[in-house]
């Protein structure tokens, strides 16, 4: 994949610019005669079924567009040769890229976390559709769970219609293809226990 093949050269090459040009903002390059976003994007889709690792919104197309979030931001300098690291690329909606921007804290919850599983970390308010910290998750996981929502603006409204919506629809399905197309896939197994 050109990412592995260039993903480090880039890296470098942005880190040169930024030392010479602190207001230098990144682009993605072409390579080989292709956007290395274009292929970037349609990798990060096949991986993620085009859900969104964040929030796990599917379709994305239904709730604006697929993005490429760097998860250490690239503003910051100490991540400025992760620009173009595969480890560092996740599928994203526009809603949590614009909700996460820059905002780093080491607890913020990583996507493909080897640990990571919904209900280790939060919990769901069927009465409002809120995510919230699951109690009894240990504190420090609690703390993680509650910087994540902030982060990434979990609970902003529209996410929160779309989960009690997704929870209703869960409920209707009669098949496991229904299922498999819809999204907040976290909340089949607390809809349909």
């Amino acid at each position: 994949m050109l990412v592995e093949r260039y993903g480090e050269a880039i890296g470098q090459e942005y880190i040169a610019r930024r030392q010479q040009n602190p207001a230098y903002r990144f682009q993605w390059p072409r390579r080989e005669s292709q956007s290395l976003s274009a292929v970037i994007l349609e990798a990060l889709k096949v991986m993620t079924d085009e859900r969104c690792a964040y929030c796990d919104g599917h379709p994305i197309a239904a709730m604006g567009e697929s993005q490429i979030d760097h998860f250490r931001p690239k503003s910051r300098e100490e991540f400025y040769g992760l620009v173009c690291s595969w480890q560092n690329l996740f599928l994203s909606c526009n809603a949590c890229n614009k909700a996460k921007l820059d905002k780093w804290e080491e607890a913020l919850l990583r996507p493909d976390e080897a640990e990571f599983t919904f209900e280790r970390f939060f919990s769901y308010r069927t009465d409002t559709g809120q995510l919230i910290p699951n109690a009894a998750a240990s504190l420090h996981d609690q703390q993680r769970a509650a910087q994540t929502i902030e982060i990434l603006d979990l609970n902003r409204s529209g996410a929160c219609t779309l989960r009690k919506w997704m929870a209703d629809l869960i409920l209707k399905a009669q098949t496991e293809e229904e299922l498999s197309v819809l999204g907040y896939r976290y909340l089949i197994p607390i809809c349909r226990p």
